[in-house]
């Protein structure tokens, strides 16, 4: 069972563009002990657990190592250090692998006061603050940063730094960061608006006294409940930090009995707790739900050193020698509720920020044939991380945990996919239109008019 974290995306806002010592002066300087110390701890700890060295088959770990000795050796301060280590953890490809940087560089980092949204590796003005509305068009395309084409300076300064399991998440939440940098710098943007004009303007990394136009909705907290038409209610599940999520559900059991029909959200979920999911889901069926498979590497002294002499490549001992021996978990499990069990029709929204946990989650709803998923694929990234300090005040984390669906199928690095595609278009965003909500309402609709 995953352990409870944090929701991954909120602890890497790792690409600040700029030059540390712009900003402020920096007292915990690293020497080349230190340094070398860090990358290797990092090089360690993923040559023992890491659990997906196969998605990335033509990274050399070793020889990739000794290649980023004289690179970290030649930063001039810590933060410049922890810019290659983030690079060095971003070659593995990995959602819930990764390096952090220090807190007191993550408190010296702000953005424009302009909104962004990545729609198919495009980049798109949302909101802006109201000193702006009148500047900046909404649905603007960003198409450069400093002069850098857009996909170029993703390309360059963005996505070297980022660890993601998939393409899709890394363009989505760089989209949402890509202007990230030190507080109070300028940075220099090119606009494509709705008409075809090219605007150019300045803007301070600083958002201070921000008002959205148009307004952000915001979050009703770990749950949102409330009745659409056709007796079909809509619940949000927006984490599974907290078991009081799973609470909150139960608590509207006696209202969903009368319902026809569902639609569970899972598209600000970003995980937690597995168990928090799975015990929700045990209320729609009367049989023990079956989770993710997993397995992860084990080591043995002995028979790495038995294996160094077995010739034959597909020995166990052989396996520990390659590091490539495993320990097969079970599956996860959980029982049915033991009442309130509900067999009517459910849509669960689903999008690129649905992760972790709520993957999980995903997959437990494989066996429960009255469940439609409709939205985006997921994030692609669950696991358990093995966390561990580094030198000058930040942390690393190493994925050691391999989750499959129970029959072997991989979700991480592809994402669970939906029964139903839907991809919002710039003109949805510009209507405020939810199209993937709608299409769920339309799809249960569907399956209710004949009931």
């Amino acid at each position: 069972m995953k352990q409870l974290f944090l929701c991954f995306w909120m602890l890497f806002l790792l690409f600040s563009n700029g030059n540390a010592e712009q900003t402020q002066s920096d007292n915990t300087e690293l020497n080349d002990v230190e340094k070398i110390y860090g990358l290797a701890l990092f090089w360690q700890e993923v040559n023992y657990n890491f659990a997906y060295f196969d998605q990335v088959p033509d990274l050399n770990w070793d020889s990739t190592f000794k290649e980023f000795i004289p690179k970290v050796l030649e930063t001039k301060n810590t933060y410049d250090y922890y810019k290659v280590l983030q690079h060095f953890a971003a070659l593995l490809n990995d959602g819930h692998t990764g390096v952090s940087m220090p807190q007191n560089y993550w408190d010296s980092l702000d953005r424009p006061k302009v909104g962004l949204l990545e729609m198919q590796e495009k980049i798109y003005i949302s909101n802006v603050d109201t000193s702006l509305k009148d500047i900046i068009p909404l649905g603007s395309e960003l198409v450069a940063v400093d002069g850098i084409p857009t996909r170029d300076y993703m390309m360059e300064k963005v996505f070297p730094y980022f660890s993601s399991s998939t393409d899709h998440w890394r363009w989505y939440f760089c989209g949402f960061h890509i202007l990230s940098g030190w507080h109070d710098t300028e940075v220099k943007l090119t606009f494509l608006t709705l008409g075809n004009d090219t605007l150019e303007i300045n803007l301070v990394r600083n958002r201070t006294g921000l008002e959205w136009y148009p307004p952000l909705e915001t979050s009703g907290g770990l749950t949102e409940f409330r009745w659409l038409e056709d007796s079909i209610v809509y619940i949000a599940l927006n984490s599974f930090n907290d078991m009081k999520t799973a609470d909150d559900f139960e608590k509207y059991l006696l209202e969903l009995s009368s319902a026809r029909g569902l639609i569970i959200d899972v598209r600000k979920n970003g995980g937690g707790n597995t168990g928090v999911g799975a015990r929700i889901l045990s209320h729609f069926t009367t049989d023990t739900l079956i989770g993710s498979t997993w397995k992860t590497r084990e080591h043995r002294g002995a028979h790495k050193a038995w294996g160094s002499f077995d010739t034959l490549s597909e020995t166990e001992n052989r396996a520990y020698f390659e590091g490539n021996a495993w320990f097969e978990g079970s599956p996860y499990k959980h029982p049915p509720a033991d009442s309130n069990i509900l067999t009517y029709p459910v849509a669960i929204l689903m999008n690129h920020w649905t992760a972790s946990a709520a993957e999980d989650f995903l997959v437990m709803t494989d066996q429960l044939k009255n469940i439609t998923l409709i939205g985006e694929p997921s994030n692609g990234s669950t696991g358990q991380p093995v966390s561990f300090n580094l030198p000058g005040g930040g942390w690393g984390r190493v994925c050691a945990k391999r989750d499959t669906y129970p029959d072997g199928r991989d979700f991480v690095g592809v994402g669970v996919q939906p029964h139903i595609l839907v991809e919002p278009k710039l003109d949805d965003m510009l209507s405020g239109e939810d199209i993937i909500l709608q299409r769920a309402v339309k799809h249960m609709d569907s399956l209710l008019k004949n009931d």
